[in-house]
């Protein structure tokens, strides 16, 4: 996996940041964590974030319900530990945060109920009832519906998995969807 070498310094930063918020009264663990989890993690996902090939057969087969990028090695509970850990020993390392994170931000597209069995589970995807596809395997037309709706712009290595030309039709994709990418409409 290789990940762009400039995005240390900004996850330096965040760890400093996390380790700060630690610091304050009444700021567990995993409040501190969260300000890379759910405040930062967007701002840098299209450089760290890696998609791992796997798709689990419900999010291929399903139509109707909500997809989710899952972190399937339970980034928010390795930081959370982390973070603790550094806390209670005084510890400061922001090279294990990194490391962990780029570690860590590897993601299946899963759908949300799966999501929710995978915590429950603690990332145990045969308890949890999820069975993994490759996207090879995958048939094209829906990998392409996949790469638009849960890759583009959502994940470092994108390009990675994207088909020669992604063309779905427009329910498929929703209004985020450039008219290039969408099918014409049968005559």
């Amino acid at each position: 996996m290789s990940i762009d070498e400039s995005i240390r310094p900004a996850l330096q930063s965040i760890y400093e940041e996390v380790m700060w918020l630690a610091q304050r009264p009444n700021v567990t663990p995993g409040r501190a964590r969260a300000w890379y989890t759910h405040i930062m993690a967007e701002s840098l996902k299209r450089r760290v974030r890696q998609f791992t090939g796997q798709v689990s057969q419900e999010a291929i087969t399903s139509s109707g319900g909500p997809l989710m990028l899952e972190h399937y090695l339970r980034i928010q509970t390795a930081l959370s530990k982390l973070v603790e850990r550094h806390r209670s020993s005084g510890f400061n390392a922001p090279d294990e945060f990194i490391d962990l994170v780029i570690e860590y931000e590897r993601v299946h597209i899963v759908t949300r109920a799966e999501n929710y069995a995978a915590m429950r589970a603690k990332g145990d995807y045969v308890l949890a009832g999820i069975h993994l596809i490759s996207w090879a395997e995958i048939p094209p037309p829906r990998r392409s519906e996949l790469w638009l709706s849960m890759l583009r712009g959502k994940v470092a290595n994108a390009a990675d998995y994207a088909t020669a030309r992604p063309l779905v039709p427009a329910e498929a994709v929703g209004p985020r969807a450039l008219k290039a990418d969408i099918l014409p409409p049968e005559a």
